[in-house]
């Protein structure tokens, strides 16, 4: 029997097996992605109360008001909700730092992201601490506390929080293959008591994870004035943009498992594993995603706290009403 009558004998029978084998690799892949998902979402759960139960999850239940989306299953997208997300610096011997603090309003069926900035500076009242930087509410009582401290500044609810250490980030920038960023001017500093040697030349460039966060905690200078919180932020706001153009692309999907195993180890978050899953699902869609950036802003004052002047952001009220104003439009449903 030669090739060609072999193959007309044969063919309904070897296309049948085609399709077998495409059909177990799909389904192997799925299940692939779920292990991934459940092991990851299982590494870095963690809820802000002392307590193994999940959280209330009836806020983020689908549009339609039935129970959450099934693992990786079903195509009706989260309720909007708020997240409080922390870029943390913990060192050995030192409580964490909260670098950057951002309140994002997160509309998954619109896919689209409110992010706004909040200056670590920002002077509030800290629950049983009485006033100080927000930032301090980071090593007074962690994750908890912050969300606490914004709730009662900004009069907001906040839904969950998640946060991601400096290795994280400067790893998974690195998966990613670097981000692209156009760096507007020489960045030069160093400081040997923290290990800090940042070095950056003006021009468009794939930045590396080191040189990224070099970038985002930019703010001194060796050689001339120096930024204020304000610049750092916008910074910080561009490598977001970037970042999120970069983790919707074909190449972040190719790494999908290795970006996995990278956030299972540095980030702690309360969102459970059925909402990242629908998230996941929701900002995959070919439809393009919109981050909108914005920054709580005011003054910067010296005041006088536990009888000693130091500098800090004073945010007017009117400020704090506007945001909140713009967080309400971002949630609606």
């Amino acid at each position: 029997m030669n090739l060609f009558s072999f193959f007309r004998t044969y063919k309904k029978r070897l296309l049948g097996y085609a399709l077998f084998c495409l059909v177990t690799f799909a389904i192997a892949s799925i299940g692939m992605t779920v292990y991934q998902v459940k092991q990851m979402t299982g590494e870095w759960y963690a809820p802000l109360e002392a307590t193994d139960a999940k959280p209330d999850v009836t806020s983020l239940r689908p549009a339609s008001g039935s129970a959450p989306l099934e693992l990786l299953a079903g195509s009706k997208p989260l309720q909007p909700f708020s997240l409080l997300v922390l870029g943390i610096d913990s060192r050995d011997g030192e409580r964490a730092r909260s670098d950057t603090i951002m309140l994002a309003a997160v509309h998954p069926e619109k896919q689209r992201v409110y992010l706004l900035s909040i200056p670590r500076d920002t002077y509030m009242e800290i629950p049983g601490y009485g006033h100080d930087k927000l930032n301090h509410a980071m090593a007074y009582g962690g994750p908890k506390l912050v969300k606490e401290s914004l709730e009662g500044f900004l009069d907001v609810r906040i839904d969950r929080y998640l946060t991601i250490d400096f290795d994280g980030f400067r790893k998974v920038v690195d998966a990613l293959g670097g981000v692209p960023i156009d760096v507007k001017k020489k960045m030069k500093y160093t400081d040997t008591s923290d290990d800090t040697y940042i070095d950056l030349s003006p021009g468009l460039q794939t930045l590396s994870g080191d040189q990224a966060l070099d970038y985002a905690r930019y703010r001194k200078s060796d050689t001339g004035r120096e930024d204020s919180d304000y610049e750092r932020i916008k910074r910080q706001q561009e490598l977001v943009q970037a970042l999120a153009e970069k983790g919707t692309s074909a190449e972040a999907f190719a790494k999908a498992f290795t970006l996995m195993e990278i956030l299972g180890d540095h980030v702690r978050t309360d969102l459970t594993e059925r909402e990242i899953a629908s998230l996941l699902l929701s900002y995959s869609d070919p439809t393009p995603n919109t981050i909108r950036s914005d920054t709580l802003t005011g003054a910067d004052e010296r005041i006088w706290h536990h009888d000693v002047l130091g500098w800090y952001h004073l945010v007017p009220e009117q400020e704090r009403g506007r945001v909140r104003q713009e967080i309400g439009k971002e949630l609606a449903p």
